[in-house]
C-alpha cells in the first residue's frame, strides 16, 4: 500500500512539473514568435518607406514632376509621360534662406500641398532671389537655387522645349528675363524667357542677346555677358558658345539655358545738368552722388540704373541779392539720343568706347520768386494788403518772396462811423525803373508781379458817410 502511494506521488509530481514547464514555455514561444513577426513587419515597413522615398527621388529627377525655381515662383510640371497614372508629390514645408543665414519656413503656403498636376507655386516677395528647400512627406529634401531645376523642366504638357536665361555668380545662378529670337514655329519671332514650346522634334535656331541684367531690391544691377548654352536633356547643338545656335530635338524634353558671366569692366560715366549752380542728388546703381553742373562717376559697364532724387529746387546762388530766386523742376534726361521722362531709367554703357558716355539731366525754370516790399503810410489802424487771398502786413522790413504772376489787389479799409479810411494813393515801383501811380477812386484791382518791386499805399479819408 505504501509502495502504491509513493508511485502515485511521483506521477503527480511529474504532472505538476509538466504543467509548470508548459506555463512558462508557451508564453516564451509566443513571445519568440511575436518578436519574429514584429521584426519582419518592421523591416517590411522600413523597406517599403525606403523604396517609396527612393522612388520619389527617381520620379522627380526624371520629370514626374519636374521642379523649376525662377527666384520668385516654383514651376511644377509633369514633363515625363511614362508614369501612368500621375504620381502625387506631397510638400509639407518650403524653406528659404534669409539674410541671417537661417532657413525659415514659408508660412503663407497651405500645407500639406498635394501636387497631382502641373501648377505654379507663387512665393512671397521676401523670398525673392533666395535659395529654397522643398521638404516632402517622405522626408526627401530638394534644394533649389534661383534659376535651377530638378528634372527635365518644360511647361508644355508632357514635355517640350524650355528656354531660360541666367547670370552665373559665385553664389549661384540668378534667373533673368532675356529676349531671345527663334524660328521654332517657322518664322523668326522674339520671345521673353522663360518660355516653353510643345516641340520635342524638329530643328530650329535660337539666338540670345549679348547682354542681360539682374536688378536687386536696392536698385543695384548686375550685367551679364553671354558665355555659353547649357543643355539639359537629349538634343544636338551645333555650338554651345555662340549666341545663335542650331538645335535639333530628339523626341524628348529639353531645357536650354542661356548662361551669362558677370561683366566687371569699369568705365567713366559723365553726368551733366543744365543748371551749373545748384547741386543735385543722383542715385546710380544704388549709390547717391552729388552733381553740380558736371561730374564724372566710375561705374561698372553694362546696364546702369539711374534715379533722379532732386526733382525740384530753388536757385539762390546768383540773383537772390537782386531780389530774384529761380525755381526749377525736373524735365527729362537724355542719353545716347534717347530721352527719358521718368525720374528712374536704365541705360546701357558699353565696356569700351572712344567717347565718354554722358547723361544730360534737364530742369525747367517754371517760375521765379520776387522780393516785394510793401509799405503803408498814414495807417488808420489794423489794416493790411491782400494779394490773392493772402494777407501781407505793411512795413515788413525784410520784404516778401512772392511767386511771379497776376494778383488780385485789395488794400483793406476801416470805417469809424463817419468816414471810410482807405487807400488814397497807390504806387507800384519796379526794379527796371518803371513806376505807376493810382489815386482813389481809380485804385487798381490787380497788380502784375514779374520782377522785384515796391508797393506803397497811402491811406486817408476816402468816403464820408451821412446819417439819414
Amino acid at each position: 500500500m505504501a509502495m502504491n502511494m509513493k508511485g502515485l506521488s511521483n506521477v503527480i509530481s511529474i504532472i505538476i512539473l509538466i504543467f509548470i514547464v508548459l506555463v512558462v514555455l508557451v508564453p516564451v514561444l509566443y513571445y519568440v514568435q511575436y518578436s519574429s513577426q514584429y521584426n519582419t513587419v518592421t523591416q517590411s515597413i522600413v523597406n517599403n518607406y525606403v523604396y517609396l522615398k527612393n522612388l520619389q527621388i527617381s520620379q522627380v529627377t526624371t520629370g514626374h514632376p519636374s521642379l523649376y525655381y525662377n527666384g520668385s515662383s516654383i514651376f511644377v510640371t509633369y514633363s515625363n509621360g511614362t508614369f501612368v497614372p500621375p504620381s502625387n508629390l506631397t510638400i509639407v514645408s518650403i524653406l528659404y534662406l534669409n539674410s541671417n543665414g537661417i532657413w525659415v519656413n514659408v508660412t503663407s503656403v497651405k500645407y500639406p500641398l498635394v501636387i497631382s498636376q502641373g501648377q505654379l507655386i507663387n512665393l512671397p516677395s521676401y523670398t525673392s532671389g533666395k535659395p529654397i528647400i522643398i521638404v516632402t512627406s517622405l522626408g526627401n529634401i530638394f534644394f533649389l537655387q534661383p534659376g535651377s531645376s530638378i528634372g527635365p523642366f518644360a511647361t508644355a504638357g508632357k514635355g517640350g522645349t524650355e528656354i531660360l536665361a541666367q547670370i552665373y555668380t559665385k553664389n549661384g545662378p540668378l534667373s533673368v528675363s532675356a529676349n531671345v529670337t527663334s524660328n521654332i514655329y517657322g518664322s523668326f519671332k522674339n520671345y521673353t524667357t522663360p518660355v516653353a514650346f510643345g516641340n520635342q522634334t524638329g530643328t530650329f535656331i535660337v539666338k540670345a542677346p549679348q547682354y542681360v541684367y539682374y536688378q536687386n531690391s536696392k536698385g543695384q544691377i548686375i550685367t551679364g555677358v553671354f558665355y555659353n548654352w547649357i543643355k539639359l536633356g537629349p538634343a544636338t547643338l551645333n555650338s554651345t558658345t555662340s549666341q545663335g545656335v542650331k538645335v535639333t530635338l530628339q523626341g524628348q524634353p529639353l531645357v536650354l539655358i542661356a548662361n551669362y558671366s558677370i561683366l566687371t569692366t569699369t568705365v567713366n560715366l559723365q553726368v551733366n545738368t543744365n543748371n551749373p549752380n545748384v547741386p543735385i542728388i543722383v542715385n546710380i546703381d544704388g549709390s547717391n552722388y552729388n552733381v553740380t553742373g558736371s561730374s564724372t562717376i566710375q561705374v561698372t559697364a553694362g546696364y546702369v540704373n539711374i534715379t533722379i532724387y532732386t526733382l525740384q529746387f530753388n536757385d539762390t546762388t546768383q540773383n537772390q541779392s537782386k531780389g530774384i530766386i529761380k525755381y526749377y523742376i525736373y524735365s527729362s534726361s537724355t542719353y545716347n539720343k534717347n530721352t527719358y521722362i521718368a525720374r528712374s531709367f536704365i541705360i546701357f554703357v558699353p565696356p569700351s568706347t572712344s567717347q565718354t558716355p554722358t547723361v544730360y539731366i534737364n530742369y525747367n525754370n517754371i517760375y521765379n520768386y520776387y522780393r516785394v516790399y510793401i509799405y503803408g503810410y498814414n495807417l488808420p489802424g489794423s489794416v493790411c494788403l491782400i494779394l490773392n487771398n493772402t494777407v501781407y502786413n505793411y512795413n515788413y522790413t525784410q520784404g516778401y518772396w512772392i511767386i511771379g504772376g497776376n494778383y488780385s489787389f485789395d488794400p483793406t479799409a476801416i470805417f469809424n462811423g463817419e468816414y471810410t479810411f482807405g487807400a488814397q494813393t497807390v504806387k507800384f515801383e519796379y526794379s527796371n525803373g518803371s513806376t505807376f501811380t493810382y489815386t482813389f477812386p481809380n485804385i487798381p484791382s490787380y497788380v502784375l508781379i514779374n520782377q522785384p518791386m515796391t508797393i506803397s499805399v497811402y491811406y486817408g479819408e476816402t468816403i464820408k458817410w451821412y446819417l439819414l
